[in-house]
C-alpha cells in the first residue's frame, strides 16, 4: 500500500471537521464527514481522529487495488495490512472494516478507475 497516500489522505481527513460534511473542494473527505456522522450513533466511542486512519486506509488501498472488488481475499489482505498500520491506534478491525467497506463503495461509484502504472 502506498503510505505517502495514506499520509496524504489523513492529514486532509484530519483537517476536516466531521460536523461540517459540505466540501466541495474534495468530495472524498465530504463523504467521510457525512458518513462518520451517521456512524457515531452505532458506535460513539470511535473518535474521529480514529475514523479518519480508517478512511485514509480505504483511499489509499482503493487506489492501490485498481478498481478490484473488495472480495474475501482482498479483505483479507488489508485486514493484516491494518492491524500493522494502526499499531495502537485507529479502531479494531470489525469497525474499520465497516468504514472501509462503505468508502470502497463510494469510491467506486465516483471515481473513475486508476489507470496503474508498471
Amino acid at each position: 500500500m502506498n503510505r505517502h497516500l495514506y499520509r496524504e489522505q489523513l492529514d486532509t481527513l484530519r483537517q476536516t471537521p466531521f460536523r461540517s460534511p459540505d466540501r466541495p473542494d474534495d468530495a472524498f473527505a465530504a463523504f467521510t464527514a457525512y458518513d462518520y456522522g451517521r456512524r457515531r450513533r452505532l458506535h460513539p466511542d470511535v473518535a474521529w481522529e480514529d475514523a479518519c486512519r480508517a478512511y485514509a486506509f480505504a483511499a489509499a488501498s482503493h487506489a492501490d487495488h485498481g478498481g478490484r472488488h473488495l472480495d474475501l481475499d482482498t479483505e483479507l489482505e488489508l485486514e493484516d495490512h491494518w492491524e500493522r498500520l494502526r499499531g495502537e491506534s485507529g479502531p479494531d478491525w470489525p469497525i474499520a472494516r465497516t468504514l472501509l467497506r462503505e468508502a470502497w463503495r463510494w469510491l467506486d461509484e465516483h471515481e473513475p478507475t486508476p489507470v496503474r502504472m508498471h
